[in-house]
């Protein structure tokens, strides 16, 4: 019975490691945000933010509206503050009207 519940123990403590080391950055227009933060970033800021998460999984939601410069300043902060990143996924969220994107 101790057997099981020390590996019990060990099982939630990994699953918490492995629930911090995924993180999910939302390229909008003109800035960036972390996971549900509401905060909004400059590539700057970004990259001292990423600094202090430990990750080894990446999302990039990208919106319809960000430009390409966005979508490469990310990939900029990712390698200088972890550049033992492997995997990075792409996601696409917005619209395609025009109308809604400031800088088109």
């Amino acid at each position: 019975m101790r057997y099981i519940l020390v590996l019990v123990f060990l099982l939630a403590i990994s699953g918490k490691v492995l629930a911090n080391e995924s993180v999910t950055i939302f390229v909008k227009e003109s800035s960036y945000s972390i996971n549900s933060s509401d905060e909004e970033l400059n590539s700057t800021e970004l990259e001292s933010k990423l600094k202090q998460i430990k990750f080894s999984l990446v999302t990039l939601d990208v919106d319809y509206c960000a430009g390409p410069v966005m979508v490469a300043e990310v990939y900029v902060a990712l390698s200088n503050a972890n550049p033992s990143v492997k995997d990075v996924q792409l996601k696409t969220s917005g619209s395609h009207e025009e109308s809604k994107c400031k800088n088109v």
